[in-house]
């Protein structure tokens, strides 16, 4: 019995295909499919299932591709795993479903339509899933994770259900599932704070309906920076969520139900996070928090050179009250702005300055710990004698040695990038959006127009560009 399988349609997206293969040549039942009681597994010409590589805990089975690919690949898919059960706090979880991976074709083939899908079968005892992936283009790491972590979330789902057809297809919500990574990979402190800083510091990017209602197109159709943020704000909230009380055991009754759940998240969420029942914006609040946590950065991370010149620049800048009682500031660099103050004023006006270059002192770049030292004694200087000329000559002296030190911050920068650029041995990749957006462009239809606006600047195209012929 155990050679035969039933055949579900897992993507909603695809609800009449019975067999969403990979191979161009499978068999489509078409639209009207009604499950067969039993059909054999569609393999393609090739695959060895004999040959197929087991993962340490027999969660993971890989066949198809070459050895070394297979051995690789069973070790990464392991590794998802310990990572995904660390996280929630899980050690050695049973394996209630086997998910089977199986490498189509090799790099150099044609591509197919497309690049990794999934495939549900069941038989009388159990589930079985299969990611189905092309090596056509090579084998996407990235895309790879995501996959094993939405097989291993529809493994929960169908814990302890008998096997048979599902009232509706699995799926793994994309938030989730980038959470997840980042998460994960800043528990492990491979995190970059800075990404955090700058998501907070520009209110994030997406509201919390949006993060929440993106679905795997919409991801896809995002461009880099707006990827990285969604990325970045996924991970906060799956952070926010175990940070809860019972956190670790409640995420993990949330990720047991959420593939299967048919409602919306933040319900999901309240029911196994009682603290967000407190108000209707608690969630967002705790998001909110978290980020925050998130974007500070700790006493013992050092700033680069322009972040130690914008605080060292703000740590100058001196408040008082004007004759009037009016509150005013002024930068210690340009003294001479500075209104006449008695001894009293002026030490009380350079309180708060030595304190904020006590602070920065901490986290300024190592070679501008000498220049806080020499303003603090330039400031107690002026506020003991109230002396501007001297204080200004020294100053301006300061101001010159910054700027030196800057010019070679840049000039280093320079120099790496190029011996970065001129030593490079493969793509970063980095410009891909750019060339998917400029293709996107190209095969848009452009839409003709005939208002004199459009007229004119044709006719001016024409005279000035010489790559279009005149008329």
């Amino acid at each position: 019995m155990a050679g035969w399988l039933v055949v579900l349609p897992l993507l909603a997206e695809e609800p009449g295909r019975a067999v969403p293969l990979l191979d161009r040549d499978a068999v489509d039942p078409g639209d009207e499919y009604v499950p067969l009681e039993m059909e054999e597994p569609k393999i393609d010409p090739g695959i060895q299932l004999r040959d197929r590589v087991e993962s340490a805990s027999g969660q993971f089975g890989v066949s198809g591709g070459v050895g070394p690919q297979r051995s690789s690949l069973a070790l990464e898919a392991e590794s998802v795993r310990e990572r995904f059960n660390r996280l929630i706090g899980e050690k050695s979880p049973d394996v209630t479903m086997p998910i089977e991976i199986i490498l189509h074709g090799q790099p150099g083939d044609e591509p197919r339509a497309r690049p990794l899908a999934f495939e549900l079968r069941f038989t009388a005892e159990t589930y079985l899933l299969r990611i189905h992936v092309d090596l056509a283009r090579g084998l996407d790491n990235e895309k790879m994770e995501r996959a094993l972590l939405t097989g291993l979330l529809y493994q929960r789902a169908l814990k302890g259900v008998k096997p048979g057809g599902l009232g509706s297809p699995l799926k793994a919500p994309v938030w989730l599932v980038e959470g997840l990574r980042e998460a994960e990979k800043w528990r492990s402190g491979l995190g970059d704070r800075a990404l955090y800083q700058g998501v907070f510091e520009r209110g994030g990017h997406f509201t919390m309906d949006q993060l929440l209602g993106i679905d795997e197109a919409g991801f896809a159709r995002l461009d880099g920076v707006s990827r990285t943020m969604f990325r970045v704000l996924s991970g906060a909230l799956v952070m926010a969520l175990l940070e809860q009380p019972r956190g670790q055991e409640a995420f993990a009754g949330f990720c047991d139900e959420i593939a299967r759940f048919e409602g919306e998240y933040p319900i999901l969420m309240r029911r196994h996070f009682p603290e967000l029942n407190l108000s209707e914006r608690s969630l967002v609040k705790w998001w909110a928090l978290t980020l925050a946590k998130l974007a500070d950065a700790p006493i013992t991370d050092s700033m680069g050179i322009a972040e130690s010149e914008k605080a060292l620049a703000a740590a100058l800048t001196l408040r008082y009250e004007d004759g009037e009682g009016l509150a005013r500031t002024a930068s210690f660099e340009s003294l001479e702005n500075l209104p006449d103050l008695d001894e009293a004023e002026r030490f009380m006006v350079i309180r708060p300055a030595q304190e904020a270059l006590n602070r920065l002192s901490y986290r300024c770049f190592p070679s501008y710990r000498p220049l806080l030292f020499e303003y603090q004694e330039l400031l107690v200087s002026w506020a003991d004698k109230g002396a501007k000329g001297s204080t200004a000559e020294a100053l301006a002296d300061l101001a010159e040695m910054r700027e030196i030190m800057a010019s070679r911050a840049l000039r280093a920068r320079d120099y790496m990038d190029y011996v970065e650029i001129s030593q490079a041995n493969e793509l970063s990749g980095s410009f891909d959006d750019y060339l998917e957006l400029k293709k996107e462009l190209e095969e848009r239809p452009r839409v003709e127009r005939d208002d004199p606006i459009s007229g004119y600047l044709d006719r001016f195209d024409r005279v000035y560009d010489p790559r279009v012929g005149r008329k």
